[in-house]
């Protein structure tokens, strides 16, 4: 088998992210490294032909805090948006979590986290992937990367969601998350990481998506499986 490929993430952060939208989906992508290190992840995952590099990026250097808070741990980025275009690095794989949630009746975008929408509307296009879980979505919508695309969001802000994004979103109402194309969307937060699965399963193969689930502990579902759908009242 030739040498594993490299393939670099771009993980975008900002003040007010939800760390469950990243933190457990990027430990399960970094499960296919596992093989470097581990023996028992070795044998587990089979072949594996990909590794993954990640890079977290916000407005500034300094820790980002959470939708918590104080009360919940920081995250020290490793760039900023504005570094990164300069550098003039493309990465392979986009995700985007959610942020603050904008002002979804006067639609103001300067609210949004400085630099994140002009990074994802430059890199997106060219990247293999782009993922977004929860409110995340929003971004890849006011960035334009939606448009013409089917995507789902956190049901509990759907209607706002829908309602203050392009009327060129194909919106899915019921879905636990939804491939289109390139772009990958999940539903709320713990929906990102059967997601997260589902792409690895994508990237590497079922036996390394069986073997993390299986280490990790999530149960196995489809696409279709949203009973948060009816619990806000959407279907």
């Amino acid at each position: 088998m030739p040498a594993p490929e490299t393939l670099t993430v771009a993980v975008c952060l900002c003040n007010g992210v939800t760390l469950s939208d990243f933190i457990p989906n990027i430990e399960i992508l970094a499960g296919l490294n596992g093989a470097d290190l581990n023996p028992f992840f070795a044998k587990g995952l089979g072949e594996v032909p990909f590794r993954l590099r990640f890079t977290y990026l916000a407005p500034t250097l300094a820790p980002v805090v959470s939708m918590c808070g104080d009360s919940a741990p920081t995250v020290n980025p490793t760039t900023t948006y504005a570094a990164a275009l300069a550098s003039g690095e493309q990465y392979d794989i986009i995700w985007v979590p959610a942020g603050p949630i904008p002002d979804f009746e006067s639609g103001a975008k300067h609210e949004l986290p400085e630099g994140l929408i002009p990074f994802i509307s430059t890199q997106a296009p060219k990247a293999k992937y782009t993922l977004s879980v929860c409110g995340g979505a929003v971004y890849l919508a006011f960035a334009g990367l939606l448009s013409g695309k089917r995507a789902t969001t956190n049901k509990a802000f759907y209607r706002a969601i829908v309602a203050a994004t392009p009327k060129d979103i194909q919106w899915v109402p019921k879905a636990r998350w939804v491939v289109d194309g390139n772009v990958w969307t999940s539903s709320g937060v713990t929906a990102g990481s059967d997601m997260a699965l589902a792409f690895v399963e994508h990237l590497a193969g079922p036996r390394a998506a069986r073997f993390l689930r299986g280490a990790i502990e999530v149960r196995e579902v489809t696409e279709e499986d949203d009973p948060f759908a009816e619990f806000h009242g959407l279907v």
